[in-house]
């Protein structure tokens, strides 16, 4: 990861490293950096809201992007970013396609952005751009979100603020993919249906204004919250282990 930002084309960067309470050898490769561009932060653990909201306001960068510690990003993607900003002051997101590596590899179909799909699900991929002033507006990355979506939920606040969002149409970032799904936070909420009802729920009752707007998102996620709200224990029990069973058969 830091070897693919220390290779942008685009100087002008600082780097910002939230080590959040790692229990393995993070802190050993971490003090192995002498680099005058990386600032180290320690904290205890309280996941990846919490993680960025520290890096970011730590900053001195009026433009910011959150890189996963196990993503790379291309040399120009910087470069390309700051100028897109430069052009224009409501612009409040740029993002890029993306590759995956690892166990999967091949484009990492992103749709153009819209915000119809937007509401649907997450069209932005977390490794994109804002300004600084706009994530001090939002009041930063929500820790209501504890099992995943914060990026989305992020991206929507931004999205309320009236902002702009561009997308780059090339590969210029690298998303990391396993064999087993538990070792990325994603693929452990999407395995639990309860988890990924609580989150599609939170979303729903965070931006009830945009979701009013479009009928067909509102009538699909009000079911969504009613199901993670009342749902029948014994109902709730069987849709569970069908979901499992759906899971299971679909990493075979």
């Amino acid at each position: 990861m830091i070897e693919s930002v220390l290779s942008q084309t685009f100087d002008e960067y600082e780097i910002i490293i939230v080590n959040d309470g790692s229990t393995d050898n993070t802190e050993q490769i971490l003090k192995n950096i002498d680099n005058e561009r990386v600032k180290i932060i320690h904290t205890e653990n309280h996941g990846p809201s919490h993680a960025r909201n520290t890096a970011i306001s730590h900053a001195r960068a009026s433009i910011i992007m959150n890189l996963d510690a196990d993503d790379k990003i291309a040399p120009v993607l910087l470069e390309k970013a700051y100028k897109i900003f430069s052009s224009r002051e409501n612009i409040g997101i740029v993002y890029s396609d993306a590759e995956f590596f690892g166990t999967r590899t091949g484009k990492f179909k992103l749709a153009d952005y819209s915000l119809k799909k937007m509401l649907f699900e997450n069209r932005i991929i977390s490794q994109a751009f804002f300004r600084k002033e706009d994530w001090e507006k939002v009041g930063g990355y929500s820790t209501e979100l504890v099992h995943d979506l914060e990026d989305w939920d992020f991206w929507l606040l931004i999205i309320e603020l009236g902002r702009e969002v561009v997308k780059i149409p090339e590969n210029l970032v690298y998303y990391r993919t396993y064999r087993n799904p538990h070792d990325s936070r994603s693929g452990r909420r999407k395995q639990d249906r309860l988890k990924t009802l609580e989150s599609l729920a939170t979303i729903f009752r965070r931006h009830k204004d945009l979701y009013s707007a479009c009928p067909r998102a509102w009538e699909h996620f009000s079911k969504i919250e009613k199901n993670f709200k009342h749902e029948n224990p014994l109902m709730r029990l069987l849709k569970t282990i069908a979901y499992n069973l759906k899971i299971k058969y679909y990493r075979r």
